[in-house]
């Protein structure tokens, strides 16, 4: 499914090694990513102030990706192969809405004791009635092929596209360990802990996992997200990635 020797012919900044590109993806434009340091890279954060900011920046990262990917073939739509395409556009926009779910329900609400979320909450707003309209499309164009309106999907999706960032890379400086200090460190510790059960019980596993392992570097997958490796080379690719196995030669990077 993976042609691990090719290379993207567009330009991703601001990551760490990239490497490993599907033969499918398509990045004709700068993803600008938020970059972890060396030491992230290697092993997960020890310091439970850090845990927020060094999951959010990878799981932000990945939501890039998939939009630039998605943008990038609007123009040529693999209309030979659209009940897949379609599916990869739709994990990108539900793994999108799951992770929002799961700051409002989770995140947000801890926060919200000595901060104040309400502009990151109103984001949501904006960026859920962008994600409700894309994913008409894609609903009526998995429907219905001859449904799919390449052009609208492509309008939508630029006029999503500055809504979108602005949240992402301005929560992630909303969240930064240095802010986090004005918690007790064991509320982070719980925080963390709880965000891990609501996402481990949320969402298709079958769709949402998929998604974030093909979005994430090489260099990253050991570490991010924390995970045994029984999951992260055997689960992972061998079960839970096949059942939708076709959206993911449109992903940026290997299953595992």
């Amino acid at each position: 499914m993976y042609d691990t020797n090719s290379h993207a012919t567009g330009r991703v900044s601001i990551v760490i090694g990239i490497s490993g590109p599907s033969k499918y993806f398509c990045l004709s434009t700068p993803a600008p990513l938020v970059v972890l340091s060396p030491a992230q890279v290697m092993v997960r954060p020890t310091d439970p102030y850090e845990y927020l900011h060094y999951d959010m920046v990878p799981a932000h990262n990945t939501f890039k990706l998939g939009y630039e990917n998605i943008l990038a073939r609007l123009d040529n739509p693999p209309f030979h192969d659209l009940t897949n395409f379609m599916g990869y556009c739709e994990a990108w926009a539900v793994s999108i809405a799951g992770h929002h779910d799961s700051e409002e329900e989770v995140v947000f609400p801890v926060l919200n004791t000595k901060l104040d979320f309400s502009r990151e909450i109103e984001q949501h707003k904006v960026i859920h009635h962008h994600l409700d309209e894309i994913l008409d499309i894609i609903h009526k164009a998995k429907d219905d092929h001859s449904e799919f309106d390449p052009a609208k999907l492509k309008s939508l999706m630029t006029s999503f596209k500055e809504p979108l960032y602005q949240h992402l890379d301005e929560e992630i400086e909303h969240i930064t360990p240095d802010k986090m200090k004005v918690f007790d460190v064991q509320v982070m510790v719980k925080l963390d802990a709880d965000l891990q059960k609501y996402v481990k019980a949320h969402g298709d596993p079958f769709l949402l996992v998929p998604y974030m392992r093909s979005h994430t570097p090489a260099e990253l997958k050991d570490t991010w997200p924390q995970m045994q490796w029984v999951l992260r080379k055997l689960v992972i690719p061998y079960v839970l990635a096949r059942r939708y196995s076709g959206y993911w030669k449109y992903s940026p990077y290997d299953m595992s």
